[in-house]
């Protein structure tokens, strides 16, 4: 009995943590740089959207650059399965387009949704240049 009641006192105490979060369907993607600069009606940046292994599919419904939502409309990311290796999961090309170029930019985090409709915030280790 008194295991029991300690073990509903842990439960009530986990379930009162914010950090402990169990998210189910939330992509993990990774950002590569492709390219910059003049193009056609402005200042294009481009990169690649690609998941890690293990990532399920889901919806990106928006990009943090330099801190701040980019204007880019959300994509969809494809799952990639444990046996596939890291660079042979699907790549996904996306470009931002500027009226003129918009100094350092670099991809800080990203806005994800499952697919049973869970939005979840998701802050990069470490910030990816994109513009430089």
């Amino acid at each position: 009995m008194k295991k029991f009641i300690a073990l509903v006192i842990a439960a009530f105490a986990l379930a009162g943590c914010s950090n402990f979060v169990t998210d189910f369907g939330i992509p993990t993607v990774r950002f590569h740089p492709v390219s910059f600069g003049p193009a056609t009606g402005g200042y294009q940046v481009s990169f690649e959207v690609q998941p890690v292994p293990g990532s399920p599919s889901a919806y990106v419904t928006r990009i943090y650059v330099n801190g701040t939502p980019a204007q880019l409309t959300g994509f969809g990311v494809a799952e990639c399965l444990p046996p596939t290796t890291a660079d042979a999961c699907p790549k996904l090309a996306q470009t931002l387009t500027f009226s003129a170029n918009p100094g350092t930019l670099e991809i800080t985090g990203y806005q994800a949704q499952s697919l049973n409709g869970t939005v979840r915030d998701i802050t990069l280790p470490a910030p990816v240049l994109i513009n430089p």
